[in-house]
């Protein structure tokens, strides 16, 4: 009896006789550090918050970017890729971080959470310095949309101009702010507004915005949180291309098991993809590709999921089922590329 009375206060002096003592000891004790519950908690609270409104990123349009001369088009043997220097353009408008500064107060007053462009280029650079030291191509938006993984991309354009035939001096803006789906590139929605500042005080590009978009920013944002519903119900949308090496001896169409490796793939899209939902385009012995592919937004730890996650996963698929060799070569969110070897 003496050596069990023993036993239990010395149990209550060290606090270590079961889990649950030592899980809320921090907590007892006024530790500043979380027990590990509690952490798994702010985790998950943290993610669900992440995910109560969407990211977005306030970036040049392309059509702004071609009029600074900070936007090149090259032929790739009949496909037109882009070459966008957004470092250039702030230097080309000195206006435009300000602008971009008072657009993204505004969605951070709706409650968006931000993703700042200046900011993640900035990484971007430093990230692949060594690269175009070595002469390799990258697309620079897509390297922004992939450090920084917005929901939305918000494409902004304008125009100052004044009416040479007013005898006001006034200069009138023209502005467009567009959301961009980031994995299908598809407008969620958009604003145009014309003519703006022709009595006002103001005659700026940010104060002429900070006036006016406070009343236009109300439709857009409906139209993004309606279209981001949709997302959490019913998935996020991309593509999927899956292509043989011309040096390869593999085809889609040779067997693995019991079925050829296009149904496979397949099968494996029907069990992977929110409500089976995907359409198959394209279906040769060298090439598979599939639009309106429904990925889920997230995956079981509640971290974001990406084209690229998804890829990675029907790799795995492919590679345990039919033991080949294939490359995750996806760049982008939206569009999923496996490659066979």
């Amino acid at each position: 009896m003496t050596k069990l009375i023993l036993l239990l206060v010395t149990c209550a002096v060290f606090s270590s006789c079961g889990n649950s003592s030592s899980d809320n000891s921090s907590s007892d004790s006024g530790s500043m550090l979380p027990t590990e519950s509690e952490s798994q908690t702010s985790k998950k609270e943290s993610n669900a918050i992440t995910q109560s409104m969407p990211s977005v990123m306030v970036i040049p349009s392309d059509a702004m970017l071609k009029r600074m001369n900070c936007l090149k088009e090259s032929d790739n043997q009949g496909v037109t890729s882009y070459s966008r220097d957004y470092a250039k353009s702030f230097i080309q408008d000195s206006e435009l971080k300000f602008v971009i500064a008072e657009i993204e107060s505004q969605f951070s007053n709706k409650g968006f959470s931000l993703e700042n462009m200046e900011q993640t280029l900035k990484m971007v650079n430093n990230n692949n310095a060594m690269d175009e030291m070595e002469g390799i191509a990258r697309d620079l938006r897509a390297e922004l949309m992939n450090t920084a993984k917005p929901d939305y991309i918000i494409e902004l354009d304008y125009e100052l101009k004044q009416d040479a035939s007013s005898r006001n001096i006034n200069k009138t803006l023209t502005y467009i702010v567009k959301c961009m789906d980031v994995y299908t590139n598809k407008s969620v929605a958009s604003i145009t507004r014309a003519n703006i500042g022709k009595t006002s005080q103001n005659n700026d590009v940010p104060g002429l915005v900070k006036e006016d978009f406070s009343n236009s920013i109300g439709e857009l944002s409906t139209g993004i949180t309606s279209h981001f519903k949709d997302l959490l119900a019913n998935g996020i949308e991309i593509t999927l291309r899956l292509a043989v090496l011309n040096s390869s001896t593999v085809a889609l169409d040779d067997d693995c098991g019991d079925e050829e490796i296009g149904e496979k793939v397949v099968t494996w899209l029907k069990e992977n993809t929110v409500n089976s939902t995907y359409k198959m385009v394209k279906n040769t012995s060298t090439e598979m590709y599939f639009t309106n592919v429904r990925i889920f937004t997230q995956d079981e730890s509640g971290n974001s999921y990406t084209a690229f996650d998804f890829a990675k996963d029907l790799k795995k698929g492919i590679k345990n089922g039919c033991g080949l060799s294939v490359s995750n070569k996806t760049q982008s969110l939206g569009d999923a590329f496996i490659q066979f070897k």
